[in-house]
């Protein structure tokens, strides 16, 4: 019987989970890998989770196979982003033995989208000085848990760097591809910067309690971490198939990520917009001189000609104009409101928290580990 026939519907999908990380055991005690960063030795697994609970049953067990054996702790948070299918968090039970050490289940009021989860999920490790290091990545396994290893020997051959996946091989439609092209394009020529990597990475608990301080934080990790002026290592990977289910990154979802992004260099995009519009308007004020110019000292000029070039000419200076002035009021309307800051206003959001299968206490929210 295949995962996805044996995950048809909801508690069989929690049996199956419940099922799956008893499973995985652990031979031994736990030896240092040859990729193993010394930095790296205590992990926590920021994972953003709506009704995609089967997938998740699959990467703990993956987690638990390919990364627990090589450190000294490992903790999954797994933010629950107002999932509509009810979890049981009862079903889940991971025991001691097994290569995880503890599962935290972070509940969300209402739905905030990927993005706003992930960070929910990095302010609840901020305050944690149990830890030397956090991953973040998707759930469904299009990353995939075999390159954590490839992420943390980067680590350790760039300490105290953030370490990001680059995707070097995809196998998305060509459709999605070619939305994904449109979106590096006009974030390059908007804000000036390129992006070409997305969640799935290694950040040390440094760069982790700077970022929950970011307010671009709230709308896009990558664009925050490179807003943030810390210094990456990007790494080459490669794009893993889905567990089980279907994805729901679509063109609209496409759209909305990356406007999320671009939003994250708003006044770099205002600026670039001011000297685009102030450029347009210069050349149609001339251009309209002009055209006065010609039909007015010389006999050049077409009859009718002139009428209708000046109206087109004045239509472009005063759209230039209006977009000057309503881009200025908006800009400057945004910035004296406060901004969502993660780490003060992330916590109104969480609806509740469950640990599971703890080998050992784990900090709670927002209190340092002793």
């Amino acid at each position: 019987m295949s995962l996805v026939q044996a995950m048809g519907n909801k508690t069989e999908s929690f049996a199956t989970l419940n099922k799956i990380i008893q499973l995985v055991g652990r031979q031994g005690s736990r030896v240092p890998g040859d990729w193993t960063g010394r930095s790296m030795k205590r992990l926590a697994v920021v994972i953003p989770v709506l009704d995609d609970w089967q997938s998740l049953a699959v990467l703990v067990k993956k987690i638990a196979r390919h990364v627990a054996p090589h450190v000294e702790w490992i903790e999954i948070v797994a933010v629950d982003d107002g999932s509509a299918e009810d979890f049981d968090p009862s079903t889940i039970a991971l025991p001691n033995e097994s290569g995880v050490d503890a599962i935290r289940i972070v509940h969300l009021a209402l739905n905030l989208g990927h993005q706003r989860a992930i960070a929910v999920g990095l302010v609840t490790l901020a305050a944690r000085k149990d830890l030397d290091g956090v991953i973040v990545m998707d759930g469904d396994g299009e990353d995939r848990p075999d390159d954590i290893s490839v992420l943390l020997e980067a680590s350790r051959a760039a300490p105290n760097q953030v370490i990001l996946a680059h995707r070097s091989k995809r196998s998305e439609s060509a459709m999605f591809k070619a939305g994904y092209a449109a979106y590096k394009f006009f974030f390059r020529m908007l804000t000036g910067r390129g992006i070409s990597f997305g969640n799935f990475s290694v950040l040390p608990i440094a760069a982790v309690r700077r970022l929950v301080h970011m307010p671009e934080l709230w709308n896009n990790l990558p664009a925050a971490i490179i807003r943030s002026r810390l210094r990456f290592t990007p790494v080459a990977t490669i794009r893993g198939t889905r567990f089980a289910g279907q994805s729901k990154m679509n063109f609209p979802s496409l759209v909305i990520h990356g406007l999320s992004a671009m939003s994250v260099y708003t006044d770099l995009i205002f600026v670039r917009v001011l000297l685009a519009a102030t450029s347009v308007s210069v050349v149609s004020f001339l251009a309209i001189c002009v055209v006065l110019a010609v039909r007015l000292g010389t006999s050049l000029a077409i009859p009718g000609w002139a009428t209708t070039v000046f109206g087109d000419l004045v239509i472009i200076l005063f759209q230039a104009m209006f977009t000057i002035v309503a881009t200025s009021l908006m800009v400057l309307a945004g910035r004296s409101a406060r901004p969502i800051v993660p780490i003060t206003d992330a916590q109104v959001y969480i609806q509740s928290v469950s640990d599971l299968a703890i080998s050992q206490p784990v900090p709670s929210y927002g209190v340092p580990a002793e």
